[in-house]
């Protein structure tokens, strides 16, 4: 049986959202660090390598913690917002001086990462639960 249209857009929405944590912050952070809040480049990738080894460490914690819930979409709401919001934070910090500005785009970008986790672990896990259909998920 066919998934209706409205679940593979809704779906959809959330690849838009882990594509955009994904490739953003390589794309742009460093660069934004470094030219713009005038962080040394070591310090600037420092920073960017922080969350992303949290984000290892917190996976595992973030799906054991939603297989025992067993109800993802709660999930997938709480930590969407909590990425919006962290998200935008990286990038709204102080300018000056470069330590504060560091010290900011690291706490904001930690905090999106762990939000992101929350998110994207369940939201993976969701086509399994959505349909038993392999050609279904393989539309998603």
């Amino acid at each position: 049986m066919a998934l209706p249209s409205r679940v593979r857009r809704g779906y959809a929405l959330g690849s838009l959202a882990t594509g955009t944590f994904g490739t953003v912050p390589g794309l742009l952070l460093l660069p934004y660090l470094t030219d713009t809040l005038g962080v040394a480049a070591g310090l600037a990738g420092l920073i960017v390598f922080v969350p992303k080894a949290w984000d290892v460490v917190l996976n595992p914690i973030a799906g054991r913690v939603s297989d025992r819930r067993g109800v993802r979409r709660p999930f997938l709401a709480w930590a969407g917002v909590g990425v919006a919001v962290t998200f935008a934070l990286i990038f709204a910090g102080p300018g000056s001086p470069p330590a504060v500005a560091a010290v900011w785009v690291l706490v904001a970008f930690v905090a999106c990462a762990t939000a992101y986790a929350f998110f994207q672990v369940p939201y993976n896990a969701m086509p399994a639960e959505i349909t038993a259909d392999p050609g279904e998920r393989t539309r998603m």
